[in-house]
């Protein structure tokens, strides 16, 4: 039997915490894509929550074992901190977190001192997307927020260009979707085109973290 067929009898008979657990499994043993190698992946239990039914999907991962460890997530990570809410402090209280792709990309430069990424490849993400197709079936999520260009043609389906597409809303099935340009400080010209700084848009951010958790306790 093929892991979309494992995937898909698990989701009729476990609760969304097996569903999680048993995809998590099926991550972790992925070999498929050659270009990965060595296939270093984060560890299952660094996902953050499903309580909240708000998703936030990122490019790719990073050496670090957390979601959203580089200069980016710096940024989302702190702009959640500025909300000043003591039960939703991290990424990981507040999403359930997932990459379009799940092993981490292998810069071609990359030492044993200087650990470096590259972005994605489409025929990767296009690999690793029944994953993420079977997270948001799991756990019909009432928001996804997408943050990159790849993290969008995942979660979508289909190709966008992330500097048009900041800030627009979708959906996917009962799910809206939120795409965003990927806030790091690197990002000058796509920033610069949209007349923002990085400031303004971690500034942005915490409102937009703020309204989220004031809609939970509504």
């Amino acid at each position: 039997m093929g892991t979309a067929a494992v995937l898909r009898d698990v989701m009729r008979t476990n609760g969304v915490g097996g569903i999680i657990a048993e995809i998590r499994a099926e991550i972790g043993a992925c070999r498929l894509c050659r270009g990965l190698r060595p296939h270093r992946k984060q560890p299952p239990d660094a996902f953050g929550t499903t309580r909240t039914g708000y998703m936030m999907v990122g490019d790719a991962p990073t050496y670090s074992p957390r979601p959203f460890d580089d200069a980016a997530g710096a940024v989302l990570r702190q702009a959640l901190r500025d909300v000043g809410d003591e039960e939703y402090r991290d990424l990981e209280d507040l999403f359930f977190l997932a990459h379009a792709t799940r092993c981490v990309p292998r810069h071609p430069k990359n030492t044993r001192k200087i650990k470096k990424t590259r972005p994605p490849t489409r025929s990767e993400c296009r690999t690793c997307r029944p994953y993420l197709q079977f997270e948001i079936r799991a756990m019909h999520p009432r928001l996804i927020i997408a943050v990159g260009s790849k993290a969008a043609d995942a979660v979508l389906g289909r190709s966008i260009r992330i500097g048009e597409a900041h800030g627009q809303r979708h959906r996917i099935h009962d799910a809206e979707v939120l795409t965003l340009l990927t806030p790091s400080p690197n990002n000058r010209t796509p920033l610069k085109k949209l007349d923002m700084t990085i400031g303004n848009y971690a500034r942005w951010l915490t409102g937009l973290f703020g309204a989220l958790i004031d809609e939970l306790r509504r």
